[in-house]
């Protein structure tokens, strides 16, 4: 069967709204890199596939570049832009694939742990069949309701067990058959939620390969940790605090998470000096069970001087990923006699959040004095203390 070929559709072109997140979900950094960088490293270790097809959103597009040039995929990647629909966006993926294609595959970017032979195994079931897909039993006992929505007592009907089926990716056709579909589709106004249903509606039968359990898709946020518990197996949460102090000085900006507060004095440092970021990065380190931030970054290394912290911030995440480890949330405290910092804490919050690759609501920023007491008090230096929270992959 090598000599038929092989064309992948990826459907990449959601966004994040039931996930959650304030983009596509498949951005989402599972186990330390993308839901999508997991789904496209499995099709290109795939020996069978001879083109990628990848449909995304235009506003997604050179993101997914970078992603896929990261992997250095050794076939040809094609991109297509999604539609309204899901049909829509395969119909798409399927106008770009080659002439020469004779099997189409299409799997939701979304499932990140379809390895490379649920494609490869899928290739000679096609001798004989028209269409396949994986799918699995369901386990709970499926209703019918009477009324999409109520709280009232209403009518159910309970479906036989026995014959239902939960339908996975990749799904699996000629492609005359799934393009004859999908013109059916459109001509008779018909929606599916997957491509096995558009087949279905032109009376072709499915050959039903046995799917798993682990080939979980990410819908919701509950699905995150599902899905590195099959990656990593146990995790456990770890909690780290960080401290960091600078003498305040004349003649240099006051460079305060990532903001520079207009100020007559500014923290003294051989980078930016930048005391809550610092403690940010020391409390990440500790809950990783790492060394503190003068050991990856030392004074005397001249590469350093008068760095933007928000730079190491970036290369303390990516020693974290390195050291099995997901930033869950931190928190920090500047001590400060002045000046006031409450206008500039949201962008304070999104620099350290974009830094770290988290949403904005798992950062806090907070300030207080020290009634004049202490250096700080008499406005000799500044100080932060932070906690942060991570999770920690112990097998992996």
């Amino acid at each position: 069967m090598n000599f038929l070929k092989v064309s992948v559709i990826i459907v990449a072109a959601g966004s994040g709204r039931r996930f959650g997140y304030e983009r596509n979900k498949l951005f989402y950094p599972l186990c330390g890199k993308p839901v999508l960088a997991h789904t496209l490293q499995h099709v290109f270790a795939a020996a069978s596939v001879d083109e990628v097809i990848i449909v995304n959103a235009e506003h997604d597009h050179s993101d997914i570049v970078k992603i896929v040039e990261a992997l250095h995929p050794a076939m040809p990647v094609k991109y297509a832009l999604g539609g309204a629909e899901r049909e829509d966006s395969v119909y798409n993926g399927l106008m770009a694939a080659s002439d020469m294609t004779d099997i189409i595959m299409v799997h939701d970017g979304s499932r990140p742990l379809a390895g490379p032979e649920w494609y490869d195994n899928a290739l000679p079931v096609m001798e004989t069949a028209h269409a396949a897909i994986y799918a699995i039993p369901v386990k709970d006992t499926v209703k019918v309701r009477e009324k999409a929505e109520g709280h009232g007592a209403q009518s159910v009907q309970t479906l036989d067990r026995s014959r239902l089926i939960a339908a996975q990716t990749p799904q699996i056709f000629h492609k005359n058959i799934l393009l004859k579909a999908h013109e059916y589709a459109k001509a008779h106004h018909i929606t599916g939620t997957d491509d096995a249903s558009l087949v279905e509606a032109i009376g072709e039968k499915l050959v039903i390969l046995q799917g798993d359990e682990r080939n979980h898709k990410v819908t919701t946020m509950d699905d995150v940790p599902v899905l590195e518990f099959y990656m990593n197996g146990p995790t456990e949460h770890r909690v780290g605090s960080g401290y960091d102090v600078h003498p305040l000085i004349k003649g240099r900006k006051l460079i305060l998470g990532g903001v520079e507060v207009p100020y007559s004095l500014g923290l003294d440092g051989h980078s930016d000096a930048d005391v809550l970021t610092h403690a940010v990065m020391d409390a990440l380190l500790g809950a990783a069970g790492l060394k503190d931030i003068g050991t990856y970054f030392p004074d005397s290394d001249t590469k350093f001087k008068n760095i933007s912290s928000l730079v190491l911030l970036e290369k303390v995440r990516q020693i974290l990923i390195e050291n099995s480890c997901r930033i869950i949330n931190v928190d920090v405290t500047l001590m400060a006699q002045r000046p006031k910092i409450k206008e500039y804490v949201p962008h304070m919050i999104s620099n350290i959040a974009n830094a770290l690759q988290i949403d904005t609501l798992a950062v806090s920023v907070k300030a207080t004095t020290t009634e004049h007491l202490g250096f700080v008090g008499r406005e000799e230096g500044m100080a932060a203390q932070a906690a942060a929270m991570v999770l920690k992959y112990r097998n992996a």
